[in-house]
Formats: structure tokens, C-alpha cells, sequence
């Protein structure tokens, strides 16, 4: 089946393509940095009084500008780009991943209905090519994100060591031996499950979504492109808590201060994680980056104390809190 009936897949570009891609990526990094510090509840500024659009009172948080003023006045300017390398080789890696392996799945779609003219499908037929094409791309995406999580876990890592000022991933290498001295083979794979399960939800509601709307209410083809651009920012945005819980486990009890109690709770599993922040209501945190406002407080409470690793701990939401 070709890309241009379902909407899904857009194969069809060269290979340089990709230096262009890793290029806006490196541009765009700084951005990504201060959302990771975010998303793993590194704040180094305490909320001032603020009041909302609608004139609300509220505790406003420093957005995105602030704190990489923040960062740069700690680290120096190239601080902001700390974890770039493995960010590069992540996208690298991911991109030529996907594009072999879909190459490499077979097509379930019969010739005769891939050879057909898309004006000469009915309806169910476009909507079978969909779904045997959201088939191939789902196992394309998962091998590539299995493949690629080692690499994207050394990048939140490098990023969380701002936290604590530690040098422990520092390289490619030198990474890889910590995360297995840390916790072996499975080590490489911590976050991995919430990742995937967001990343496939936001695939298979925002095709879907757009295939269904396309197909059935919007006869414009220069109206089509915005409705799958549309889908795919809401799909996104609704299945964002998956990514927060993946970069926070990530961190979590991984020998970092940003992993450890005083800064997060110790996990049993990302269940455990989901179900602490969403008491908390910290799924969506790191989703605004611009406006951002203070939903706390809360504390953490350890059991065991706060050295060892799996050393387990409760968070419990309160009232007010100073924070040190």
C-alpha cells in the first residue's frame, strides 16, 4: 500500500533528509533539555504569586527562557546542550531503524487492492489499507523504539546529572557500562513499557482519527493535511503522561540525586510512578513550558532512608510545605 492513501507513513524521502531532521533537533535541544528537568520535577526556582489569564490568583513557575538562563549560568552556554551527542544518535538510529525495518515487512494488503487507483476505493477498502497499514508501521515503530531506548536513556540521564552535578554518563561507552554495572541487560531497558505504550496510543488514535475524518467528513484534500496534523497534536497531548513517566523512570534509584529520595519517591514499577503522579497531578507536568504554574505542594516520605538502591517510598500530597 503507498503512504499517500492512509496518511501514516510518509516514506518517501532521501537519506539526507536526515542530517536535516538531526539539525533541527540540535537547534531545538535546549528546549528539550529544560522539558526533561521539568518533566522529572527539578525546579530551582520556588513559585511567586502570580495571577491566571482569566485573572485567578496562582503561584507562577519560571518558563522555559528563565531557566535556561538558569542552566547557562551554571553550566556556561554549551551547558544547554549537555546529552546532545546521545540525543543525535538516538534520532540517527531511530530514523534508519524505521526505514529499514518497514522496508523489510511484507505488505498485507492484497496487490490488486495496492495496484488500484485510490478514487476507485470504496470506503471499507480504504479503511482495511489503513489498518493493514497501521499494522506495519506499529511493528516498524516498536523495533525501533526498543532499539533506540538505550540511547535514549543516556540522554535523560546526562540531562538529570545537572541535578546533582554528577559526571557519571559522560559519554556513549562510559554510559553504557554504568546502566549495566547499575542494573545489567534489563538495565537498558527501564521506561521502555509506559514509552511504547504512548507512543503506539498516539499512533493508532491519531491515524485512526484522521483516516475516519477524512474519509467520511472532509472532502477538501488541502483540508486533509490540518486534520492530520490536528489529530496527531491532540492524540499527543492526551497520551503525554506516558512520556513523564518514562523519562521519570528512567531516572528513578539509577545512582543519580535527581532519582533518589528528597527529589522522587523510589518506584516499584511505572504503575507505581503513574499512580503517585497522578495523585500528586503532575502527569502533565513539562507539557507547558512557556506559561507554567505551580499545582503542588507536596512531600516525600522515605522508608528505609534515602542511601540504598530500591530503598521504596510513599509520596503523600499536603496542604503547604516550605520548600529548603
Amino acid at each position: 500500500m503507498q503512504s499517500s492513501r492512509t496518511d501514516i507513513n510518509d516514506n518517501n524521502f532521501e537519506w539526507f533528509q536526515l542530517l536535516g531532521r538531526l539539525g533541527v533537533s540540535a537547534v531545538g535541544y535546549p528546549f528539550e533539555y529544560v522539558k526533561v528537568l521539568i518533566q522529572i520535577g527539578h525546579e530551582p526556582f520556588a513559585p511567586v504569586p502570580t495571577h491566571t489569564l482569566l485573572g485567578r490568583p496562582a503561584l507562577a513557575l519560571p518558563g522555559v527562557f528563565t531557566y535556561m538562563k538558569h542552566i547557562r549560568k551554571v553550566d556556561g552556554f554549551w551547558g544547554l546542550y549537555r546529552g546532545l551527542f546521545p540525543k543525535l544518535c538516538t534520532n540517527l538510529l531511530s530514523m534508519s531503524t524505521y526505514l529499514v525495518v518497514y522496508e523489510k515487512l511484507p505488505t498485507l494488503a492484497s496487490e490488486e487492492l495496492l495496484m488500484k487507483p485510490e478514487r476507485e476505493l470504496s470506503d471499507e477498502q480504504k479503511i482495511m489499507l489503513h489498518a493493514h497499514e497501521l499494522i506495519k508501521v506499529s511493528v516498524a515503530r516498536c523495533v525501533t523504539l526498543i532499539v533506540s531506548h538505550p540511547f535514549h536513556m543516556i540522554t535523560i540521564r546526562t540531562i538529570a546529572q545537572f541535578v546533582g552535578r554528577e559526571e557519571n554518563y559522560s559519554g556513549i561507552f562510559g554510559s553504557l557500562r554504568e546502566i549495566y554495572h547499575q542494573d545489567g541487560i534489563l538495565g537498558f531497558f527501564y521506561g521502555l513499557v509506559p514509552r511504547l505504550i504512548g507512543e503506539l496510543l498516539v499512533l493508532w488514535t491519531a491515524t485512526t482519527a484522521s483516516v475516519l475524518v477524512n474519509t467520511y467528513l472532509v472532502e477538501e484534500e488541502t483540508l486533509k493535511g490540518y486534520v492530520k496534523a490536528s489529530m496527531s497534536y491532540l492524540a499527543s497531548a492526551v497520551f503525554y503522561p506516558f512520556q513523564v513517566v518514562s523519562h521519570v523512570c528512567i531516572v528513578n534509584d539509577c545512582g543519580l540525586k535527581a532519582g533518589l529520595p528528597g527529589n522522587m519517591p523510589i518506584y516499584v514499577n511505572w504503575t507505581d510512578c503513574w499512580s503517585h503522579l497522578s495523585a500528586i497531578g503532575q502527569l502533565k507536568r513539562g507539557s507547558s513550558i512557556l506559561w507554567r504554574y505551580y499545582s503542588g505542594p507536596y512531600m516525600s516520605a522515605t522508608l528505609g532512608g534515602s542511601t540504598g538502591r530500591r530503598v521504596h517510598a510513599q509520596a503523600f500530597p499536603y496542604s503547604m510545605q516550605k520548600k529548603d
